[in-house]
């Protein structure tokens, strides 16, 4: 290959990443905010889905205490509580050992 040849090819190259790059900022998913754009009251007994990361949430008490409970509709691996505390984290259908605890 000659010189002009390399510089052609490199010149392509470049040409194909950028027109790429602008193609994949244009019709890519937008990144998730930080900020809430929307804020709901929920009640006990109330259902929430949230497509984007195919959970369904629930607001319901146990033990007396308000919690949320999220998992995925089907193929669960992991269950989320949200306590007014306490975050859990347990496997699929073991609630008694979790996985991983925190605080909010």
């Amino acid at each position: 290959m000659t010189t002009r040849q390399h510089l052609t090819a490199a010149a392509a190259s470049a040409f194909s990443l950028g027109a790429a790059f602008v193609v994949g900022q244009n019709w890519a998913t937008p990144a998730a905010n930080g900020a809430a754009s929307r804020a709901y009251t929920l009640r006990m007994g109330d259902k929430v889905s949230v497509p984007a990361i195919g959970q369904v949430c629930s607001l319901s008490t146990e033990g007396g205490a308000a919690d949320l409970f999220c998992s995925r509709p089907r193929n669960s691996h992991h269950q989320v509580t949200f306590f007014r505390d306490t975050i859990l984290v347990w496997k699929e259908g073991r609630p008694d050992s979790p996985v991983w605890s925190g605080k909010p």
